[in-house]
């Protein structure tokens, strides 16, 4: 975003700058070049959402990371490294982020300032931006990233039932704590006792 640009990313005006929308015929090619369009819809509102994530009291602050390298900076077939579930992932949220994008500009008209909007718009926003940040990983990486998040929120979920004084043994039982006590279930064992 230009520095001189005195527009607000968050007026209603500048909310029109749609986010892109692939089609059903969109090839690895085509999907780095809508890559590249929502990267600069996100980029162009990002410093806005982070301003209005903050003053809603969001969990991450900040709310919206930096994007890191831009689409159009990789090679053309850099998506063809890319496993299929992966690009099929990326085609849909963009999808999907345009769709919420057209709901929310129809449904908010009226009220385009109210928090309830902006947290939808926000939102909205956050999604493509995750999209970004995984649409280039090749599987492994995409693989221990979604671990590294599991374990995460696996540590969240556990301070937050915690915090709330639910006992260590009823964590373990509900499998959110590992039992110490128990022994690993050998599988192959209980399933063929005869090997």
């Amino acid at each position: 975003m230009n520095e001189n640009d005195q527009t607000d990313p968050g007026d209603y005006e500048q909310w029109v700058m749609n986010p892109p929308f692939p089609s059903e015929l969109t090839t690895p090619l085509t999907l780095q070049t809508y890559l590249a369009a929502s990267y600069d819809w996100v980029d162009y509102h990002r410093n806005w959402a982070n301003e209005e994530a903050r003053r809603l009291n969001a969990p991450e602050d900040p709310f919206i990371d930096s994007l890191g390298t831009h689409p159009e900076n990789y090679d053309n077939g850099a998506l063809m490294n890319v496993s299929v579930t992966n690009l099929f992932r990326s085609w849909m949220t963009m999808r999907a982020v345009r769709e919420r994008h057209d709901w929310i500009y129809r449904n908010y008209e009226e009220a385009w300032d109210s928090d309830k909007c902006i947290l939808h718009r926000i939102l909205c926003l956050k999604a493509a931006a995750v999209a970004l940040d995984n649409a280039f990983l090749d599987p492994e990486k995409f693989e221990a990233r979604q671990a590294d998040e599991a374990e995460k929120n696996r540590v969240h979920t556990v301070e937050t039932l915690k915090s709330l004084g639910i006992p260590d043994k009823l964590l373990q039982v509900m499998g959110v704590l590992p039992d110490d006590d128990k022994e690993e279930i050998d599988f192959d064992r209980l399933f063929n006792p005869d090997v």
